[in-house]
């Protein structure tokens, strides 16, 4: 946040962009900073939430339940879009439409993301987080990703 205070007090237009995950939303030094960014009105800043429903421990979601995610944000004072976060054409329109929002207010992209996303047996996993990939599997991934298989 100091970033984007000291960007709007030297009159600077940039953008700072901040990536989260849905598991740090777990965290409450997370939120203290959600609502310092409102009440401060970083309109310069820009977070992007990867939620996969996945952290180390398991699915986020039973860890601790986080939705309605979207009304959460906007509560504490946020611009809020929720987008597919595998799609790259509605990722990059929402970073235009994140800019061009003229209100007073921090941005937040909600991108609902699939690990492993074009490869079938990547994505059939039950945790993808921290599986490594065998020498034999980066073969299957590459052709998979190559031919646009889908699951």
């Amino acid at each position: 946040m100091g970033a984007c205070l000291g960007l709007k007090r030297k009159g600077n237009p940039a953008f700072i962009y901040n990536l989260l995950s849905d598991g740090e939303l777990n965290e409450g030094s997370t939120w203290e900073a959600v609502m310092s960014a409102a009440h401060w009105r970083l309109d310069n800043l820009i977070a992007l939430v990867d939620v996969n429903n996945q952290q180390a421990d398991g699915h986020s979601s039973e860890i601790l339940s986080f939705e309605p995610l979207a009304d959460r944000w906007q509560a504490f004072g946020w611009h809020v879009q929720r987008v597919d976060g595998n799609d790259l054409a509605a990722l990059v329109a929402a970073f235009d439409a994140a800019r061009r929002h003229d209100q007073p207010q921090p941005r937040v992209i909600l991108c609902d993301t699939r690990m492993g996303k074009g490869v079938a047996f990547l994505e059939a996993r039950e945790k993808t987080h921290f599986i490594r990939v065998d020498e034999h599997e980066w073969d299957q991934a590459l052709t998979a990703l190559e031919i646009g298989e889908q699951p």
